[in-house]
């Protein structure tokens, strides 16, 4: 199979094309593979922006200068110089400190009542699996993992917070995220972390990636105190 085969491409609007990968179970690594295509396909000046999602591509081209036609013949030719992988960091695991508390676990006890479970149990299942990093979302350097340990399956908010704090961690169906910023959101927050995820003087001033492997580290309260003193 060549590089092409891997791939649908397909009108989303006039100006948008989507890239699937085709029979996508066979491929656990799909995250990986749309973000080294990704990156590959922004290396060409031609597109207005490529955005990656956690099961597609969207490729924005101006409609006024390329017909649909032709952005899919450019979006071809580049795939087919595309190899797996390609520039990818290599992997590593990055160690997220948490404190599961009522003091910060906002729903805690909701999600404990909830679930039968008690707030320690709720603690170290969330910390027991290696979570992946399937996309960045809705506000800047939010931070969508997965899959949760069905035990902590749960729903959204009724009705979202205008504000939460930087660092906050939360839960919602089979997915776990970040709030690398704060800011408002509807996920139902378990914990805090006391890592810094945003640095406005790299070049890439999030820390966490899409891609990336998370694993969440319990600690004390005094420990979430002493971490940046």
């Amino acid at each position: 199979m060549t590089n092409i085969d891997l791939f649908t491409i397909y009108d989303f609007s006039e100006n948008i094309l989507l890239i699937e990968i085709k029979n996508i179970a066979e491929y656990p690594d799909s995250t990986e593979i749309y973000i080294a295509l990704s990156e590959h396909l922004r290396k060409s000046s031609v597109w207005r922006e490529v955005v990656t999602a956690e099961e597609s591509i969207a490729i924005t081209y101006n409609s006024i200068d390329i017909s649909s036609s032709e952005a899919g013949n450019m979006i071809r030719n580049q795939i087919k110089r595309f190899r797996y992988f390609e520039g990818l960091d290599k992997k590593s695991i990055l160690s997220v400190p948490v404190y599961y508390s009522e003091e910060f676990g906002l729903d805690l006890q909701d999600i404990a009542s909830e679930n039968s479970l008690t707030i320690d149990e709720i603690s170290n299942l969330h910390s027991q699996d290696i979570y992946k990093v399937k996309m960045i979302g809705f506000t800047p350097g939010f931070a969508y993992l997965g899959d949760l340990p069905t035990e902590l399956f749960t729903t959204r908010l009724s009705a979202p917070r205008v504000s939460l704090a930087p660092g906050s961690v939360g839960i919602s169906g089979n997915r776990t995220g970040i709030y690398a910023l704060g800011g408002p959101g509807g996920w139902k927050i378990i914990g805090r972390t006391p890592l810094d995820l945003f640095n406005k003087n790299k070049k890439n001033p999030f820390v966490i990636l899409p891609g990336m492997e998370v694993r969440f580290e319990p600690i004390t309260k005094q420990q979430y105190k002493k971490f940046n003193n």
